[in-house]
């Protein structure tokens, strides 16, 4: 017997639970970060107190490159997640974003799961948070509802077309999605985000929203939480037979994030990309951002984090290993990091040939 479930707040709760508690749902395909090499500079004239991550995002600075990436709210309890991710970004100064916000335009008795966040991180940049299936339902009015929600200094338009394809309540329709964006992005007064959940932005379609005005985007690559393998599991728990065979023909769909990133920096040098998709270590944030990456975002790492008591300390000893990487680097800044050696071997450097790509 098949039970869709079609309940906001109960998808939000069993997507937490497996997110945090399943340890074979990230990948199978490798982000290539291990395809990238940054030359160790054994006598660089960096000391550690010289390294600043500093970086300008959404017009407030930032000191680190770091983006805690949407992952909750709309469900009881969850907004104790969000006021804990909330006070880390606003004692680090690093950006947060929230879950898709859908749950309470829908219901908004559960506003408060989101808005704790703006209440706590009072001057760092907060993202709304929508996905592409709500905007061509709901239009421009749902935008405006989630940035005044949570005060958003931008707002993440996410595209998660294999998740609503494999979802046993999906709605896998994204037909005339550019022109839906398009409108939003030229009437609202907050810039709009693409993003990505886990398969990665190709070069073709960031340079078509790029040529639509927008310059921000998360490239969400494959290597990092697999939203097809979440779903999997949820079809499974509902009795979805066909929904999870179906699941487990798309597992290896997408695009590697490092892959991702050139792919998205290609289109041009002005687009503010945040490198995100299994981003585990502070090594893979320094590929990252030596690829192109303007910051890098993390998710599950972060929840992980939050239920084992050490939300903080892993935030600040990421923070801290990312400066000391710069340090073995030669890099005393992000700037600096960009004109580093870099040196890309074996699959990813295959797919930039094959693709005709340049490595900035």
């Amino acid at each position: 017997m098949v039970l869709k479930d079609s309940c906001n707040e109960c998808r939000k709760l069993e997507h937490l639970s497996i997110v945090a508690e399943k340890n074979d749902i990230e990948g199978p395909i490798s982000t290539l970060f291990n395809c990238v090499f940054i030359p160790h500079q054994a006598a660089p004239e960096v000391n550690l107190e010289d390294i600043s991550l500093k970086t300008r995002f959404l017009g407030k600075v930032l000191d680190a490159p770091l983006v805690i990436l949407g992952m909750t709210g709309g469900a009881p309890g969850t907004e104790k997640i969000n006021e804990a991710l909330a006070r880390v970004a606003q004692e680090f100064r690093i950006a947060m974003g929230v879950g898709s916000q859908r749950a309470a335009i829908e219901n908004t008795s559960v506003s408060h799961t989101f808005s704790i966040v703006r209440e706590v991180a009072k001057d760092v940049p907060v993202i709304a948070n929508i996905g592409a299936a709500e905007v061509l339902k709901y239009g421009l009015q749902v935008i405006e509802k989630t940035i005044d929600m949570i005060d958003a200094d931008a707002v993440a338009i996410h595209l998660n077309l294999a998740q609503e394809a494999v979802q046993p309540e999906g709605i896998p329709r994204f037909k005339g999605i550019f022109d839906a964006i398009s409108n939003i992005a030229q009437n609202i007064s907050v810039p709009v985000i693409i993003k990505e959940v886990g398969n990665g932005l190709s070069y073709e379609v960031v340079k078509k929203f790029y040529e639509l005005g927008i310059k921000y985007f998360d490239v969400g690559g494959a290597g990092g939480t697999n939203w097809v393998i979440v779903e999997k599991y949820r079809a499974l728990q509902q009795g979805d037979s066909i929904k999870k065979l179906i699941a487990e023909h798309l597992t290896e769909w997408g695009i590697p994030t490092a892959a991702s990133i050139v792919e998205a920096r290609n289109v041009s040098d002005e687009l503010v990309i945040i490198g995100s998709g299994g981003i585990r270590t502070a090594l893979d944030a320094l590929k990252a951002l030596r690829l192109g990456a303007d910051l890098v975002g993390m998710a599950r790492p972060m929840l992980l984090a939050y239920r084992s008591g050490i939300l903080r300390e892993y935030v600040s000893s990421f923070i801290k290993a990312l400066s000391i990487a710069f340090m073995l680097s030669g890099a005393k800044s992000i700037d600096e990091l960009r004109s580093k050696p870099v040196i890309i071997v074996g699959t990813l450097n295959e797919w930039i040939r094959s693709r005709k790509l340049r490595v900035p």
